[in-house]
């Protein structure tokens, strides 16, 4: 009988030993478990700050990107007009020269100025002067082909581009314009016209080439303006 209740003694007592144990670990899992849900809370604020911060980075990122294509534009656009500068307007004509020289494409280049600009702007100042010359590119990019390239090559003169482009087609087209500019409504019954030249380009290198279409325009001015010449065939 001893026996049984000691043995049954020893039994409670390790029972006990155990279930403090037991207590004991469970106390310190629910310790452990608050560490690591603190350490998900944490890694979850982390990870939205992070993500909040990456975010923000990509949005200053695509600023950037923005800001330095609006300075590349304004760097090669005229500020007046809208076309090409004269900088941009040479570098890209000399570019298509040495493209159609090397892969033996046809180019055509022509020359255009407004007809009487120093008139117009004295007689109706420069703020008009201003708005003729806008709204003469506007009727010249809008009677272009996508590919075609408009600058401002002086005051009221301007070049452009005609890839891929005979010399007869581009008379055709520039003559098209010289219309469409000559048929504009302007106030107090104003007639606004332009006069040009058109080359295609054949050996010949940037220098040379525009003396030649330079010359054209000129010839244009000459007899009567409000006229596009184009270079006789050799």
């Amino acid at each position: 009988m001893f026996s049984a209740v000691v043995l049954i003694s020893v039994l409670i007592d390790s029972y006990m030993d155990e279930l403090q144990k037991s207590r004991q670990y469970r106390a310190t899992l629910k310790e452990k478990n608050k560490e690591i849900e603190a350490k998900n809370r944490l890694l979850e604020r982390s990870n939205a700050e992070f993500i909040k911060a990456k975010e923000k980075e990509e949005k200053l990122n695509r600023l950037l990107y923005e800001e330095k294509q609006k300075l590349q534009e304004l760097s090669i656009t005229d500020y007046l007009t809208g076309a090409f500068n004269r900088r941009f307007i040479t570098l890209c004509l000399r570019e298509e020269i040495q493209v159609s020289h090397k892969k033996q494409k046809r180019l055509t280049v022509a020359m255009v100025d407004i007809d009487n600009f120093k008139t117009i702007n004295d007689t109706y100042g420069h703020l008009y002067g201003d708005y003729v010359l806008k709204r003469i590119v506007r009727t010249i990019i809008g009677n272009l082909r996508q590919n075609d390239i408009v600058g401002r090559y002086g005051g009221d003169e301007f070049l452009i581009i005609l890839r891929d482009t005979s010399r007869e087609e581009g008379y055709a087209m520039m003559e098209r314009i010289r219309q469409k500019i000559l048929k504009l409504e302007w106030e107090n019954d104003l007639a606004i016209t332009i006069s040009g030249g058109v080359i295609e380009v054949g050996s010949d290198e940037l220098p040379g080439l525009l003396k030649k279409v330079d010359q054209l325009l000129y010839r244009a001015k000459h007899k009567s303006k409000n006229i596009i010449e184009k270079e006789v065939s050799g």
